[in-house]
């Protein structure tokens, strides 16, 4: 991060009253609201706003009426005269009807009403009304006045007769509804009328039978054309739906540029959605991590520590959900605050956030903004073993401190005080077990701090190992399909997560925490028996504190302590984690002494198989039998990433060199522990909440939790700085000295797969713009990576995290599983950056669609390059002249000359006698089959190059970069670039070209799979022969520059003689690259051959000579190339 900070964001989530309402996707499957400006409840479930009926005579039929918000029905013919349901909703498919103004349906019935001559008397206590009846255009129902606590209307029509019901002398039958204003009845979101059909019983008796959909209720009397169907409807009770949570509040306001607010967060706070209530609930409170992966691939573990309060719904609020409350019936909804952090001081942020509570419910001379600016802003981040940071709100006094950087990794002590409640040791002992071998750990309780204090406190024993596969604490149910996985995982969940359709796998370990009790189909793996013997007696002194009836482990959601600790207990964090300590150094006993140093310069250790002596490690330790724990232990990522962190880093590993100490510790009786609780020398106090401009006997009272006061906020005060290695700003990771290292071969192959990298990069970002055909381009991307596989190698994991975030960006959690499955079926185990941008993908979907729709509403300039731009008849001509020899270079010479680096624009020329670099440049044709076409002078860029500088422009500018219609102008050079490479290795580029029509997209992909079967085996066949200089691409005869003069024209001429004597004398005249890297030339060549052919097709019975006009590129870049002299463009008129 750019400072070092305590706290990232504080955060509010729940419903936002000034928005409109969505239902949670778990709880419908409609459409989400396409009328986000509309002020009642914007939920996905339909509401009917008015009925109408209207009599048609002579077998009229009433036309289908073109608005969508109106439905119509026939309940009743007879003499001639046909009766009908006009139904109109308020709103309908999540979309509201323009003049709705809110108004809804709240109950249908049939009434014989008193009548008096053209009158009929409705008690007003009923609430009801008469349904209008037109005839014609007129209504037949009007309201006249109102007498003795009776609404009269005026009634002209008694529907009895066409329903051929019962006629009642001074009554007449009406049709009625409700509406509710009356008395606060759920609303009406569909009616159907529901059609009665025969059933034949065992017997061979038959009946009429109409089967009444699930939660309808209907009216029982026989409506319908034959008097044989049923009129239903449909209520929503607010109180059922499932809504989904909003962010409310942030602050700081804007995001901070080295990590925005995670926007997964309401998801798992409220992880099975929002419902209201009619009892006020306690507070609860509970913490989380979540693993966020950032576009640089480097993985950031946050934490997040919420508490959850109940509030009585406003009248707003109560409004648009049509709930009527009362002094004696109230209506809560829970509300959440939270924050988060890069460092897990959850069991301080537990503190501050109830104080945050107890000051808002609270007269407090302070206002709530300026608490949360003095906390956000002026609470320094400790240092590391040095300084104890003193923080105090209210009337609580906190502390913050962090270990030396040569100690155990900071965790909160509860999280183990509260995994020995829940579970005895054996039981803790034989998960440890499972861990070890990388098993499934599904931890299952209704309490969300004990899921995450479980998780927790398991990966923090088993250290010297980090636990990188899936790490959810608490799973979501939007995510409840990852209990499926294949993947070794640590996930808790809600036992009410745990129905039918999920199939939790055989091979996961249950861990019931909340009854303490573990179930395995496949048993435990056993510890070897000494160790496990005395870490077991080590346990029992400091930490034997299970008991089944344990009520503080069974309360701990609750905010405020119900029950007090007994002192009879022992807990001893520090113990507890030296114990384990102690059983993990004699597990790697002299695990040092077995890493293979390199003899050679030319030996390149890769991976953990390659430094390290697994098989004589095992015979050490009597260990090399598969059924033994430390056999199948050295088979895992748990033990691959320990050997080659420690093998391969060239950072300061302080955490492996306390762990190599404490396998040197020699433990006596009076020194029986390594591990011990540290003390920092010093303790600053932080500054207290600023209350300048402020009286001294001002008072502060909210009624519920207040909306942020921008003007109540203040600039921070300056503070000191106390943590010098805090959370590293992100980088992107590409280094030079992975491609010094590579051979000739390995760099040929560097730079195709780096090429199909790039294509996976852009592919997979602009997925989302074509989302209702996802399916099909997750095909095509893994048809192209099976072609990619003939070509260099196997696609590696980060080209599948690509797929993997698309498919959560579009829905497909199938595809996702199944990605899943194809890596495993490869050999690669996903990391927890892997899973990290499925959960933030999923939770970004809907954002990023907005964000789509945005971008692409954005008008151009008709004259723009993007408007005119059509990139399939775009013709490529690669090859340029050394600015220093003038010797013409082919696009094999270019490439044979660029240097190993991620950061050069140069190539060298290939001339011994020359040998300088310079930045060489091709040129592209844009045909439209114009008078005048042009053509471009872009800068010819190596893979490296264009993926950094593609990285770089995602990094800065966000990933929707590339769905921009202006992306080919305003970032030309990057997009040429790519569009010459896709072009080159034939990989498709619809989703790049700015003409491209999407409704045509299933065909394209269609015709490049079926064209592509029948090439693939005839591009590998072609020789790469050199061509003459007649034939090389867009030869410069047919190029030509409409603004040349006649010494243009010599100054060609000449270099025309020296290309051909060039080229003629190539065989005398050896040449650096061609030596050294061959085998660019044999893996390019065959591609090169055929686009450079494919390029002459297409340049064949046309003629530029006269009609080109050249546009040198003159663009930004975001790491500009060394000052050389620019390329010499010349042209020859004919």
């Amino acid at each position: 991060m750019d400072t070092p900070r305590l706290l990232d964001y504080f955060a509010v989530y729940g419903l936002d009253e000034e928005l409109p309402l969505a239902q949670s996707p778990s709880s419908s499957t409609s459409r989400p609201s396409e009328n986000p400006s509309s002020s009642k409840l914007s939920t996905n479930e339909n509401i009917v706003s008015h009925l109408r009926l209207r009599i048609t005579h002579d077998n009229e039929i009433i036309a289908p009426h073109n608005s969508e918000f109106i439905k119509i029905f026939e309940i009743g013919c007879r003499n001639g005269q046909t009766l009908w349901l006009e139904v109109i909703y308020g709103r309908f498919n999540g979309k509201a009807r323009k003049v709705w103004d809110g108004k809804a349906v709240c109950n249908i019935g049939l009434w014989y009403l008193q009548s008096e001559g053209d009158y009929i008397k409705i008690p007003a206590s009923l609430g009801i009304e008469p349904v209008p009846i037109y005839i014609g255009i007129k209504s037949a129902h009007q309201f006249s006045h109102r007498e003795n606590e009776n609404n009269c209307y005026i009634v002209d029509y008694d529907i009895s007769t066409i329903l051929e019901a019962e006629q009642h002398e001074g009554t007449k039958l009406i049709l009625t509804y409700s509406t509710f204003d009356a008395f606060g009845h759920p609303p009406i979101s569909d009616i159907q009328l529901v059609t009665a059909f025969t059933k034949i019983d065992e017997n061979g008796n038959s009946r009429k039978v109409a089967e009444i959909p699930l939660n309808y209720a209907y009216i029982d009397v026989p409506l319908g054309k034959n008097l044989d169907s049923l009129l239903c409807f449909r209520t929503i009770d607010p109180m059922s739906v499932t809504y989904k949570a909003e962010l409310i509040e942030k602050f700081p306001r804007d995001d901070y540029s080295d990590g925005e607010l995670n926007q997964a967060i309401q998801m798992f706070i409220f992880s099975e959605g929002i419902n209201l209530t009619k009892e006020q609930e306690t507070p609860k409170i509970f913490s989380f991590m979540l693993t966020s992966a950032e576009e640089t691939g480097k993985i950031s573990k946050i934490y997040i520590t919420s508490m959850i309060f109940y509030e009585q719904i406003s009248e707003r609020l109560s409004k648009q959900l049509y709930i009527l409350q009362s002094e004696t019936s109230k209506v809560y909804m829970p509300k959440a605050i939270c924050l988060v952090s890069h460092w897990p001081f959850i069991e301080q942020y537990r503190e501050i956030l109830k104080e945050i509570y107890r000051l808002t419910i609270s007269i407090y001379e302070t206002p709530i903004e300026r608490i949360i600016c003095n906390l956000m802003q002026e609470v320094p981040l400790p240092d590391q073993g040095i300084t104890t940071v003193q923080y105090k709100i209210g009337n609580k006094i906190l502390h913050f401190s962090r270990p030396p950087p040569k100690h155990l990794p900071y965790f909160p002590d509860s999280c183990l005080e509260y995994l020995f409640r829940s579970l005895s040791i054996d039981c803790i002992l034989n998960i440890l077990s499972c861990l070890l071998i990388e098993r499934k750990i599904l931890l299952i309780s209704k309490q969300k701090s004990l899921l995450t204090y479980a998780a927790i406190g398991f990966v923090s024993l088993i250290f010297p190992f980090k636990w990188e596969q899936v790490f959810i604490p608490i799973l979501p149910a939007a995510l409840k399909n990852y209990i499926e996985t294949i993947f070794p995982y640590i996930i808790g969940v809600s036992p009410s997560l745990l129905t039918e359709e999920i199939e939790i796998p055989y091979d996961a370990v249950k861990v019931y925490l909340d009854e303490g009790r573990i179930e395995s189909n496949e048993g435990f793996p056993r510890l070897p028996d000494k160790l496990r013997r005395q870490l077991f007696n080590s346990l029992m002194r400091s930490s034997n504190i299970f008991n089944p009836e344990d009520n503080i482990r069974d309360t701990a959601d609750e905010a405020f302590d119900i029950f007090i600790k007994e002192e009879s207990e022992t807990f001893d964090a520090f113990q507890v984690r030296d114990a384990f300590l102690h059983f993990f150094t004699h597990l790697l006993k002299k695990y040092s002494k077995f890493y293979i140093m390199p003899v050679k310069a030319t030996d390149n250790a890769i991976d953990s198989r390659s430094c390290f002596n697994t098989s004589e490690f095992l015979n050490y330790h009597k260990s090399n039998k598969p059924e033994t724990l430390l056999f199948k232990l050295t088979e895992t990522s748990l033990f691959a990433g320990f050997i080659e962190s420690r093998y391969f880093s060239t950072e300061s590993q302080y955490e492996m060199e306390y762990f190599d100490e404490a396998s040197a510790f020699k433990r006596t009786k009076n020194d029986p522990y390594f591990v011990k609780p540290y003390y920092n020398r010093e303790t600053v106090p932080a500054l207290y909440a600023n209350d300048i401009g402020f009286e001294p006997d001002s008072a502060f009272k909210y009624d519920r939790f207040p909306k942020l006061n921008d003007c109540y906020m203040i600039e921070p005060r300056k503070i000191i700085t106390l943590a010098t290695n805090a959370a590293p700003k992100l980088k992107l990771t590409l280094k030079d000295d992975i491609l010094i290292r590579l051979t000739q071969a390995e760099w040929g192959k560097f730079l195709m797969t780096t090429l199909y990298k790039i294509w996976i990069i852009v592919f997979a970002h602009c997925m989302p713009r074509y989302k209702e055909h996802a399916n099909l381009l997750i095909d095509l991307a893994l048809y192209v990576m099976e072609g990619m596989k003939k070509t260099t190698k196997k696609p590696d994991e980060e080209m599948y995290r690509k797929l993997i975030e698309a498919c959560g960006h579009c829905g497909l959690k199938e595809r996702v599983l199944s990605l899943f499955r194809r890596m495993k079926n490869q050999g690669i185990e996903p990391d927890a950056c892997t899973h990290g941008v499925y959960v933030t993908a999923v939770a970004k979907s809907q954002e990023l669609q907005k964000e789509i729709k945005s971008i692409l509403a954005k008008e151009i300039p008709v004259n723009s390059l993007c408007t005119n731009l059509d990139l399939k008849n775009c013709k490529y001509a690669v090859e340029d002249s050394c600015t220093f020899c003038d010797c013409v270079l082919s696009q094999e010479d270019i490439m044979m000359g660029w240097d190993r680096s991620y950061s050069s624009y140069t190539t060298t020329c290939p001339k011994n006698f020359c040998e300088q670099r310079f930045v060489a440049k091709f040129r592209v044709v844009l045909d439209k089959f114009e008078e005048n076409p042009k053509y471009l002078q872009i800068e010819y860029l190596s893979p490296p190059l264009i993926r950094k500088e593609l990285e770089n422009l995602i990094y800065t500018y966000g990933e929707n970069i590339l769905l921009s219609k202006d992306f080919c102008e305003k970032h030309k050079i990057l997009f040429w670039n790519m569009a010459l490479n896709f072009q080159l290795l034939k990989l498709p580029s619809f989703f790049i070209d700015p003409a491209f029509d999407p409704d045509t997209l299933p065909q394209v992909i269609k015709d490049y799979m079926k064209a592509d079967d029948v090439q693939q085996g005839e591009q590998f066949l072609k020789p790469c022969s050199n061509k003459s200089s007649e034939d090389q691409v867009l030869s410069d005869e047919n190029i030509s520059d409409s603004h040349s003069n006649s010494q243009n024209r010599s100054q060609r001429f000449l270099r025309l003689l020296k290309k051909n004597k060039s080229s003629a004398g190539s065989d005398n005249m050896s040449t650096k690259s061609s030596v050294k890297n061959m085998a660019i030339k044999k893996l390019f060549g065959p591609f090169i051959e055929e686009f450079r052919s494919e390029n002459i097709r297409r340049d064949r019975g046309r003629s530029f000579m006269d009609t080109i006009d050249v546009e040198e590129i003159e663009e930004e870049k975001p790491h500009q190339p060394p000052q050389l002299p620019q390329f010499r463009a010349y042209s020859l008129k004919v």
